[in-house]
Order: structure tokens, then C-alpha cells, then sequence
């Protein structure tokens, strides 16, 4: 008799991760197959995890019904598995995360064919099948070569290359000779926004059908590639970060671009981080692995600098010349009487740039108007009553808006606290900026480019196109432009508030502001004009902003590491939180309170070394959605030697390698 484990749906609360079914005569199943199974009372959808004839002990039910071929492949399965494991995830969570909504469904259209009632189209789709033969690509640089030389060797391969070093290009290479050789390959991108340029590169350069996978593409369309890919109808895959979960079959090539980049983070379980997901990918697949970036995390470099990692490097610009970045002390502006959040010096280089009929970019990765509202008199800001935060005005809604949850109000006439008429929007954000450049450079043409502008799912293209083909001016944007965009006549690049990231509190804070200006600063001086780029910033002596301006990795690296290794912060331990929320305040501080106790005895009791647990303290936003979060902290080695001692039930949630 052969039995299948099977991970049910139904059961996704509790804590067994699979159950046992009798597989009938006639049905053929195997790992990766949905199948349809009796639980408790009810019917519900399960996957088979794996078959086998190990009498289960016990009687068992009969799996009803199975499809007719398996969704999912046996490589995706394993990885499923490595992922549950590493992040504490429920494997039904995991498996469901590799199936777009509506194949997961199987109820209305599931994409697997046209539907008649389609009727938007994606323009980013129209580059997924090939116009013609594949195009040359420019002579690989020494540099290059021995690039591509390392990822032939088959380790995984640290990529760092300065902005312009020509990447892409070797992810184009080393992705031709995959393809030729009939395997697949995958490219991974933080940004949706980074994909249509992508796209379009490779679409020409490898003359194959390819497919893209990320979020905003509708329901049906993201389907509609998935079975493409399912289908064997595609060479290559561009995505998001869900897109590490395609189920390419003879997949020869994974390529993650801007690795560290804290949108490969999911922020909903299965808490995952598609790097080190492709990660394990690649070691189930036997694919080879290019982790690529100007500014890898310190974990990855790490890794590459101890030799778990080939290192790859490209430090020079294939064209065009580095463009002198200045630091610029907004306390020194504010001390001489400007007010404004435009220094006079970046003020005085848009000028020139727009005499000149260059074009400029300014970069603010915050969105909306002002950041907050707050009363003059009794100092209070107007904070979301299901979250502790300060909502954000928003000029489209002619009123305020929380981040978080969505939550909405008019603008108020009277402050809530105190019934004063003193209260006024303070802090600047991309909506602000761009009224200000507007009100400052009548003549310019001006477009912002941030997730607010985005309202329809081809604004991205629209907006770039129209800034590429030069019929604007300045671009002011989020961290949508501080990536991907190479435009020879982008002369002028202004970083607005380099101050954000270091704010933050979290433990890679330098390291992301490092990162973004880095980012920003690469979008000028493509080509061989004269460029400029300037650094506004109230900490001008931070190592992260010094280092940035000096293009200066390494020596950030070397500055950056010693205080990971003091305070124990990876790559030297593991971090993990256990959140626990709740409506009622005290509940969720005692509840908290008493599983940390609970963890700290058994640790103790079990023998358990090189981990600590601390907390519970508050969360970050202690508030959110109506309800109170409590955290634990787990700092140490191998944090699955307690996963078992993990609270569980409702309310709870476990992030490993949390980003905030």
C-alpha cells in the first residue's frame, strides 16, 4: 500500500505540518501534486510533501482526488521545506506562497488558457516574446570576463561592481550560455520598477520568450505567466521577489540583482528573504548563483571575503566617469538663514543643469506632503488611532494618511488634543518637494515618480519613457529612482535627506544609507559629461555618508564591521523576534511577558548555549492596526534549536532575519 504526506490547508492552525493519506489504486501521485482529502468534517485542499510505503500505524483516510499533473516541482517542495524550517513558517504557508491566488484556488479562471473576459493587457508584457533574432551585446571588458570566468566555475558568486561597472551585462552573458546549453535562468529584482528595463535588455539580447512575475501585474496575468513558466514555454524569468517561487524546470541560472536590498524581505508569512531563498534554490537545483550588487550587504560581503562565497569584482565604470559627490551640512545651511530643503549649492547646480538643458534628479525616499501635523501649542501630532504613528499628509486626498494601515481623515481645522487652530504640517516629503522645484523652476518640466504616482499599472513605463526621451526636466522620486534608471543626460543628482535611514532603529541603519546614496549618487555621470551629485545631510562626519561620497565600500565595510562584531549583530550571530499583539494593552505586555519567562527556564532546563533572549519590550511601532506589540529578541547561533520552545497560537508571529 503507498501512503502520501500531505500538507492540508485545513490545517494550517495547527501544529502538525503534514498528515498521512492512503494513496487509492489507480491514482498515481507524487510530491508536488494538489490533491483533494477528507479533514475532520470537511473537505479540504492539501499538497503531497512525499509518497511512501511506511505503514502509518493507524487507519487512515483515502486522498479523493488529485490533478492530473503536479503544480508544483520535487526541487520546490524541498525548498519549501528549507524555507519553513528557516524561518519558522508553516509548510502549507510555504507551498501556498509558490502559487499565484488563482492557480492556488482552482476555482474561476486559474490562467492556464486565454479568458474571454480579459480586458487589460499589461504593457510590460508586450516584451516577453522575442521581435527578432537575439542582438550582439558589446565586447565583454577584461574585468567582465573574469567575472563570467568565476561563474562558470560553478560556486556561488559574489558580483560587487561599482554603479555602471556593466552587471547586467555579465547576467546577460552568463545567462546566454545557460540557455544555449537548454537550461533556464532566473533574474530577481528588489524593485518592480527596475523590471521593464530589465525586460527590454534581455528581451533583445537573448531572443528567447521569457516571463514576468511580480505584483503588479492583475490576478489573471501573473497566472497566466505562471503556466507559461509551469508549461516549459519560457527560457527566462524576471521578478520580484515572489519570483525566486517560479517553477522553472532545468533551471541552470539564478541572478539576484541589488542583493541586500531590503525589499527582497517579505513582510507577511512566510517571513522570507529571497536571497537566501535562492540561495537554497540553488543548492536543490544544482543552478549556478550570482548574488550582484554596488553595494552588497555586510553579511554577504562578509561571507565573500571569508571564501563561502566567490568574489567577483568590477571597480570601474565600463563608460562615462564617477560624478563628484559633496556633502552638504544642513545645519550649516539652516544656521545661515535657509529654511528651505533645497541647500543653496544643489539650488545653484539645478541651474545649471536646467541652462544647460540637462536633466536632474532629486531623490526623497519619503512620500506624501508633510510627514506629520502637528499644533504649535501643545506640541501634540495627529497620530492614527489604530497606529502609533504620525499620519502623513497627502495632497491627492486633501487630507492625512497612515502608511500603515490605510486609515484616512480630512485635514484638521482644531487640534484633537488641545482645540488650538496653531496646527500646520511640518516635514517634507515627495509631494511637498515637487511643488517647491515646481514653484521654484516655473519653466521646468517636472515629474515625480514614487508608489503614490503610480496609480495605474503602466504609470511606471509612462513615466519613465517621458523622462527618458527627454520631455521633462527634473525627476523627483522615492527609491524607485535612486535604482536602474541609465540616462546619459542626467547630469545633476540631489539627495535630499540622507539623514532618513540613520533614524532608523535597526542595526543595519548605516549600511542602508550608505546603500541608498550610493544608488542615488550612480544615477549620474553615465556617460562622459561632467556630473555632480549632492548629499544633504545633518550628520556630514557619519562614516556611511564619507564613505558613500568617496565611492568607498571597502573602507565602509571595514568601519561597519567592528561594531557588528561588539554588539554581537549578524554576520557574527543570528536575530530573530517573536511578536506577540493584542487589542487590550496589558493583555498583550503579560502574555509577552510570561512566554519570555517560559523560553528564558526551559533554555536553561534544556542545556540550550549561545542563545540570548531578550525582552519583551515594545515594538517599533508599538501600535499597529488597533492592536499592541510586544517583542522578544533571540540573538545567537542556530536559532532552530529552539524553534520547539517558540509560543504559538493566535496573536503570535515569528520573524527571522527581521528587517524593519
Amino acid at each position: 500500500m503507498r501512503y502520501a504526506e500531505v500538507a492540508v490547508e485545513a490545517g494550517r492552525a495547527l501544529e502538525r505540518e503534514t498528515y498521512t493519506y492512503a494513496v487509492p489504486a489507480g491514482l498515481d501521485v507524487v510530491p508536488g501534486h494538489r490533491v483533494w482529502v477528507p479533514f475532520g468534517r470537511r473537505r479540504s485542499l492539501g499538497y503531497v510533501t512525499e509518497v511512501h510505503t511506511r505503514e502509518p500505524g493507524r487507519e487512515v483516510k483515502e486522498i479523493e482526488r488529485a490533478d492530473p499533473e503536479p503544480l508544483l516541482l520535487p526541487h520546490q517542495v524541498e525548498v519549501a521545506r528549507a524555507v519553513a524550517e528557516h524561518y519558522w513558517a508553516p509548510l502549507i504557508d510555504c507551498l501556498r506562497a509558490m502559487l499565484p491566488p488563482r492557480v492556488r484556488s482552482g476555482r474561476r479562471s486559474t490562467g492556464a488558457g486565454p479568458s474571454p473576459r480579459q480586458t487589460r493587457h499589461s504593457r510590460l508584457l508586450e516584451a516577453t516574446l522575442p521581435a527578432g533574432p537575439p542582438e550582439p551585446g558589446p565586447e565583454l571588458t577584461p574585468e567582465q570576463r573574469r567575472a563570467l570566468e568565476t561563474i562558470r566555475g560553478g560556486r556561488p558568486v559574489l558580483l560587487h561592481g561599482v554603479t555602471g561597472s556593466g552587471k547586467t551585462e555579465v547576467y546577460m552573458a552568463a545567462a546566454a550560455e545557460v540557455v544555449a546549453a537548454g537550461l533556464r535562468a532566473l533574474v530577481l529584482v528588489p524593485e518592480i520598477a527596475l523590471t521593464p528595463q530589465l525586460v527590454e535588455r534581455f528581451s533583445r539580447r537573448l531572443g528567447v520568450p521569457l516571463a514576468v512575475l511580480h505584483s503588479r501585474l492583475t490576478d489573471l496575468e501573473r497566472a497566466q505567466q505562471w503556466w507559461r513558466v509551469r508549461r516549459g514555454e519560457v527560457s527566462l524569468v524576471i521578478g520580484s521577489r515572489s519570483a525566486v517561487f517560479a517553477p522553472l524546470p532545468r533551471l541552470g541560472l539564478i541572478c539576484v540583482d541589488e542583493e541586500g536590498s531590503p525589499a527582497f524581505k517579505q513582510d507577511r508569512t512566510p517571513r522570507y528573504e529571497a536571497g537566501w531563498v535562492a540561495r537554497r534554490l540553488a543548492e536543490a537545483t544544482g543552478a549556478r548563483l550570482v548574488l550582484g550588487s554596488a553595494t552588497p550587504s555586510v553579511t554577504t560581503y562578509s561571507e565573500a571575503r571569508s571564501g563561502l562565497l566567490a568574489l567577483a569584482e568590477l571597480p570601474r565604470r565600463v563608460r562615462g566617469v564617477p560624478a563628484h559627490v559633496e556633502l552638504v551640512d544642513m545645519g550649516e545651511e539652516f544656521r545661515q538663514g535657509n529654511r528651505r530643503p533645497l541647500s543653496r549649492r544643489l539650488a545653484e547646480l539645478v541651474d545649471g543643469a536646467l541652462r544647460r538643458g540637462e536633466q536632474v534628479i532629486l531623490f526623497l525616499n519619503r512620500r506624501g506632503a508633510a510627514t506629520f501635523f502637528s499644533c504649535r501649542d501643545c506640541g501634540q501630532s495627529i497620530e492614527c488611532p489604530g497606529c502609533s504613528v504620525s499620519m502623513v499628509q497627502h495632497l491627492e486626498l486633501d487630507g492625512l494618511s497612515c502608511h500603515y494601515c490605510g486609515y484616512t481623515r480630512p485635514l484638521p481645522v482644531f487640534c484633537p488634543t488641545c482645540g488650538s487652530r496653531a496646527i500646520r504640517g511640518l516635514g517634507v516629503g515627495t509631494q511637498r518637494l515637487e511643488g517647491m522645484v515646481r514653484r521654484t523652476w516655473p519653466e521646468a518640466r517636472v515629474l515625480r515618480l514614487d508608489r503614490d504616482a503610480l496609480r495605474s499599472p503602466d504609470a511606471y513605463h509612462e513615466i519613465f519613457e517621458t523622462f527618458a526621451a527627454g520631455r521633462a526636466d527634473i525627476l523627483v522620486g522615492t527609491q524607485l529612482v535612486a535604482r536602474g534608471f541609465d540616462l546619459e543626460n542626467v547630469t545633476t543628482v540631489g539627495v535630499v535627506d540622507a539623514d532618513l535611514p540613520l533614524h532608523f532603529p535597526d542595526y543595519r541603519s548605516a549600511e542602508m544609507a550608505f546603500a541608498l546614496v550610493t544608488q542615488a549618487a550612480g544615477r549620474a555621470g553615465r556617460r562622459e559629461r561632467p556630473a555632480r551629485v549632492v548629499v544633504q545631510t545633518s550628520n556630514p562626519d557619519h562614516y556611511s555618508l564619507r564613505r558613500a561620497r568617496d565611492g568607498d565600500y571597502l573602507g565602509f565595510y571595514l568601519e561597519e564591521i567592528p561594531a557588528r562584531r561588539a554588539f554581537a549583530f549578524p554576520p557574527y550571530v543570528q536575530l530573530g523576534v517573536l511578536t506577540y499583539s493584542h487589542p487590550d494593552q496589558e493583555r498583550a505586555a503579560n502574555v509577552a511577558r510570561e512566554a519570555a519567562e517560559r523560553m528564558a527556564s526551559a533554555l536553561v532546563g534544556e542545556g540550550i548555549g549561545g542563545i540570548r533572549l531578550q525582552g519583551p519590550s515594545p515594538a517599533f511601532i508599538h501600535r499597529l492596526r488597533g492592536e499592541y506589540r510586544w517583542q522578544i529578541t533571540l540573538r545567537g547561533e542556530r536559532l532552530e534549536r529552539v524553534r520547539h520552545l517558540a509560543p504559538r497560537g493566535r496573536g503570535w508571529s515569528c520573524d527571522i532575519d527581521p528587517v524593519v
